[in-house]
């Protein structure tokens, strides 16, 4: 009887003993595994089309037109906070993607400039994303899909791709 209560003993220490190191380890687990997050680098691309958001300029030059390349420019997606974003280019992240001064065309202003706050939302595929200028209040980032500078249209503008994929699965801001 004595041998059996020993036995008990020492496997409920070691089944409290295991049961606290799983515990232990999973939350280590979870505090180590970087949750999907609202920021980081990325091409974004058409999601029906063929191109990617990009400028062929190697130096990036402000003002130049925002264009539908093939190969992309990695963009990295900074949080503003809530659905907002700025979309800075890796290259140069002092440069963003935004809105023309005119509200018709998608250019490069500075990250400090007007224009480069964009408002992600889910597309309507459910997994894509969309993305709505704050400073041109319901105009899209929109691509013709022939290889030309990014236009602002209105949501859902016959013959304009809106909906976007970005490459990294650590971003996840569109749902």
């Amino acid at each position: 009887m004595k041998r059996v209560s020993i036995i008990h003993n020492i496997l409920a220490r070691k089944v409290i003993s295991v049961g606290a190191t799983v515990i232990a380890v999973s939350g280590l687990l979870l505090a180590a595994a970087p949750p999907a997050s609202a920021s980081g680098a990325a091409l974004i691309c058409e999601t029906n089309g063929s191109y990617c958001v990009g400028d062929p300029n190697r130096s990036l030059p402000l003002y130049d037109p925002v264009k539908e390349m093939l190969a992309g420019r990695i963009i990295d997606v900074n949080s503003q906070g809530g659905v907002s974003y700025k979309l800075a280019f890796d290259d140069d992240p002092s440069k963003c993607v935004a809105a023309a001064n005119s509200g018709l065309t998608v250019v490069i202003h500075p990250c400090s400039g007007a224009g480069v706050i964009w408002k992600a939302a889910l597309g309507k595929d459910g997994f894509s994303c969309i993305f709505q200028n704050q400073e041109f209040s319901g105009k899209y980032l929109s691509g013709a899909d022939k290889g030309t500078q990014f236009q602002l249209k209105a949501k859902g503008a016959a013959g304009w791709y809106q909906q976007f994929i970005l490459s990294s699965a650590v971003i996840s801001i569109c749902g």
